[in-house]
């Protein structure tokens, strides 16, 4: 009686094994994996990608550090606060922390200003980021989304000093079958 129960729970499990691949998308064979340029900007979507966040962060960072103002620095390293990117997109699912993180390597990088936590009582300026998005739709499902990032430079009384905003616009195409 061992024996059986042992060889219906065995076939048991086989059968439930077998079920669930037949559940499971049959993708084919390793021949239709392919390796994809980290760099490579190509979307499946209207949506910002890893490389998206990297360059647009990366291109607006850039442009505050290249201003005449900050420039004007001239080796001082003003102590900095970045404050919290702020989404003012209509998708939650932006990793705001990853855009985030980049701004911060690039102030770092620059070796031009000093970063201190946001807790910090001493500090010069205040830099706050937002990224915003507008979508516009066209006929035959044709969907355009533009990616505005905006960094602002406030000193400690809140006196606006600068700002610094780049765009990046996505579009995607859909095919209508008639």
């Amino acid at each position: 009686m061992r024996k059986t129960i042992s060889m219906i729970a065995a076939a048991g499990v086989v059968a439930v094994g077998a079920g669930c691949q037949s559940n499971m998308p049959q993708f084919g064979g390793q021949s239709n994996v392919s390796v994809v340029d980290s760099g490579s900007r190509e979307h499946l979507q209207a949506e910002l990608t890893m490389a998206d966040y990297t360059e647009l962060a990366e291109k607006v960072t850039n442009k505050m550090l290249d201003s005449s103002l900050v420039q004007g620095w001239k080796g001082k390293k003003p102590r900095l606060i970045l404050a919290k990117l702020r989404n003012n997109t209509d998708n939650e699912n932006i990793r705001m922390a990853d855009i985030y993180d980049r701004i911060t390597e690039t102030l770092l990088n620059s070796n031009t200003v000093r970063l201190v936590d946001q807790s910090a009582t001493s500090f010069d300026y205040v830099v706050r980021s937002e990224l915003s998005s507008n979508r516009q739709y066209g006929a035959g499902g044709q969907e355009l989304v533009g990616y505005k990032l905006e960094l602002k430079l406030f000193t400690i009384s809140g006196e606006m000093q600068g700002q610094w905003s780049g765009t990046l616009t996505l579009a995607k195409g859909q095919k209508s079958f008639l």
